[in-house]
């Protein structure tokens, strides 16, 4: 069972989250978290966790002597520890890291920075900084539920039918086709009929067209570093004609 060490000021937040809907119901079963609040190792008589920046700016930081001892802890928690802290300045998070982060042979450890940030030399006490986007948040909590998630759900027993996972978004560094479920037809819209084929190979087909045609319109760098196959190619040539076609048929009139 994978187990996470997180820790937070505010074990609440996450906890909401936890306890809630499939994640909830595979909590005690596929995985475990614990917590450890940074509070409880400060020494001083308010039980403060964070000063002011030295050099000035804005805001208050998170105290080294208060993280260390924490992080050590949570390490302590553990069984063959991989510790991560969430930074504006951390590799971004994509799914082969979460698949890589599944399959690790040992607990994780995620530090959740607050108010400004975490003094900077608790990263020489970490394996990876992480970021999951470029955007900023107030806390790190939100982006640890963010990460366990993604991992979680690739746990074996997590799904009932692992291959629903593996064709997801992301998997093959493709975006996934459109789905559609009942009815069939709404407010004029309808159901692409080769759904309803019954083709089960011009589907397949259709669907690969289909995420090679998303991805180019809306995800157009993922492309870049996925492995296409020969009839990938054919079919993305076939797309770009079809545009092509289109921008021709749009501005010949003007």
């Amino acid at each position: 069972m994978k187990k996470f060490v997180v820790v937070t000021l505010f074990p609440e937040v996450l906890d909401c989250w936890l306890n809630a809907s499939v994640i909830g119901r595979a909590r005690g079963n596929v995985f475990d978290v614990k917590y450890v609040n940074p509070r409880d190792f400060s020494t001083d008589n308010y039980h403060s966790v964070d000063d002011y920046m030295f050099g000035g700016g804005s805001g208050m930081l998170m105290r080294y002597d208060v993280l260390k001892p924490a992080l050590e802890h949570a390490k302590a928690m553990s069984t063959n520890p991989f510790c991560l802290a969430f930074s504006a300045g951390g590799r971004v998070l994509k799914q082969d890291m979460c698949q890589e982060m599944s399959e690790y042979d040992g607990d994780i450890v995620l530090m959740c920075g607050h108010y400004e940030g975490m003094d900077d030399r608790i990263m020489d006490d970490v394996d990876l900084e992480l970021s999951i986007g470029n955007f900023v948040l107030s806390g790190g909590e939100v982006a640890a539920a963010v990460l366990m998630e993604s991992i979680i759900r690739l746990l074996p027993g997590f799904v009932e039918k692992p291959i629903n996972v593996q064709k997801e978004s992301f998997v093959d560094g493709l975006l996934e086709e459109p789905q559609f479920t009942r009815p069939r037809v709404y407010e004029g819209k309808s159901v692409p009929d080769i759904l309803l084929s019954g083709h089960h190979e011009r589907i397949e087909q259709w669907k690969r067209e289909q995420k090679l045609k998303r991805t180019l319109l809306q995800r157009p760098d993922l492309l870049l570093s996925t492995h296409l196959d020969k009839k990938d190619m054919q079919q993305l040539k076939q797309i770009f004609q079809e545009l092509e076609d289109v921008k021709r048929a749009i501005f010949s009139g003007q």
